[in-house]
């Protein structure tokens, strides 16, 4: 290569370089600027906020068009139940959200502390907005040259996910902190945390605390460990980024996190800390509570008369509790007695269904049919006529009442009865 090529290419090496370096400081300045802004952002909402509370000038005008009572919370909805007779539940008819509410009674005790440590630790303290931990936010984020910790409270948040979205901007933060603060006013501490552990999504179409401990550990909130609560607590900040299943040291480190949150609020000792955190294991076990059905015919069967009766919408999003006359002990009997009749695989389909009469209540109905990826439902949507079997009912009835068969005579003779869409 001769001496001027050797200097053309060290000359473009030159540029190239200087090009990047320039690159990299407009970058760097962009991004300082950024993180100012919402600082500066984060300070200029405390001091809105603190005008609003205070209800200094425009801060009174802002706080009069912030109204809870013009707002309509989002409807979020929670599962429906059916139960068979002896309390047994057959299945759960799913919500656009997966959730079910409960109160703080039926929660471990482990749940709420683990809660307010890691996402709101002066919980008890503010009301509603926390100016000492927005600006412990911001100065945080101002020394680390990046945004590390947010400065929304759990009242804020019930009131992002009730009634303003998600949308982040300026005037939505101003309207949030605003709203969070009626809020603290109208409702109490209690009632505030209880609802936010029933509404916030913890991942995996699990909304709710009863919802994701099933969905986790196939297990009521009540029943989960100090180390479970605390997996279930760190989620809500970033669900997808913490998910145990597909980021389970994520998930581990993040719980870790809030062990430490609730070591330093003092909800734990240290010899529970000590304890806690030397365990690697998540112990999670997926819960089929939500997705197992059981007597699915029957089950399909009532999920058509409630959507007859309320309409679906109210059906998927009521939190209907359904309790059914079907008896699981007779729908035993009832599928062991076609199995008895139709043992084999080329046996065709049966269908049985028991009505107590007098009361139209349904004991018993079960289909066994062979083909797989079935969906028509041979008990309930066949229309078959009985037939020959209510030969044997009659007879029945007959002897039942005296009347001896063999000196009972009829006449055969053509005879047309035409019942629904038979004839």
């Amino acid at each position: 290569m001769s001496p001027r090529h050797r200097r053309r290419r060290h000359d473009e090496l030159d540029y190239i370089l200087a090009h990047r370096g320039r690159k990299r400081k407009r970058a760097a300045r962009v991004a300082r600027r950024r993180r100012a802004g919402l600082i500066v952002a984060a300070l200029a909402i405390a001091a809105v906020v603190v005008a609003v509370s205070a209800g200094f000038g425009a801060g009174t005008a802002f706080s009069a068009s912030c109204d809870l009572n013009s707002l309509r919370p989002v409807e979020i909805g929670q599962n429906s139940f059916v139960f068979a007779t002896d309390g047994s539940l057959l299945g759960s008819i799913p919500a656009e959200r997966n959730r079910e509410p409960i109160s703080t009674s039926r929660m471990s005790k482990w749940l709420p502390l683990a809660t307010v440590a890691i996402e709101d630790r002066r919980y008890w303290q503010h009301g509603g907005v926390d100016y000492v931990g927005i600006a412990r936010a911001a100065w945080k984020d101002l020394t680390a040259g990046k945004v590390v910790e947010g400065g929304s409270t759990i009242t804020q948040q019930l009131v992002r996910n009730l009634y303003i979205g998600q949308e982040k901007t300026f005037n939505r933060k101003i309207k949030e902190a605003c709203l969070a603060i009626k809020l603290s006013q109208k409702k109490s501490k209690p009632w505030i945390l209880n609802t936010y552990l029933n509404s916030v999504y913890y991942g995996n179409h699990a909304y709710g605390v009863e919802a994701a401990a099933q969905t986790y550990f196939s297990k009521h909130a009540s029943q989960l460990s100090l180390l479970q609560a605390a997996l279930l607590a760190g989620l809500p900040q970033a669900p997808s980024d913490y998910d145990p299943y597909h980021s389970p040291q994520a998930a581990l480190d993040r719980r870790d996190e809030v062990l430490r949150a609730m070591l330093e609020a003092r909800a734990i000792t240290f010899a529970q800390y000590n304890h806690a955190i030397r365990s690697n294991s998540l112990g999670l076990r997926a819960g089929r509570i939500y997705t197992r059905i059981k007597q699915p015919y029957f089950f399909s069967y009532v999920i058509d008369a409630l959507d007859k009766e309320y309409g679906a919408n109210t059906v998927r999003q009521g939190g209907l509790k359904v309790y059914t006359t079907i008896d699981p002990r007779l729908q035993r009997l009832a599928n062991k007695a076609i199995r008895d009749i139709l043992p084999h695989k080329e046996d065709p389909a049966a269908a049985i269904v028991s009505v107590e009469p007098g009361t139209g209540a349904i004991r018993a109905m079960t289909a066994v049919v062979r083909k797989s990826g079935n969906q028509f439902n041979l008990v309930a949507q066949s229309a078959r006529q009985a037939g020959s079997t209510f030969k044997t009912l009659v007879l029945a009835s007959a002897i039942e009442k005296g009347i001896d068969p063999d000196s009972t005579y009829y006449t055969s003779a053509p005879f047309t009865c035409s019942i629904g869409p038979w004839c």
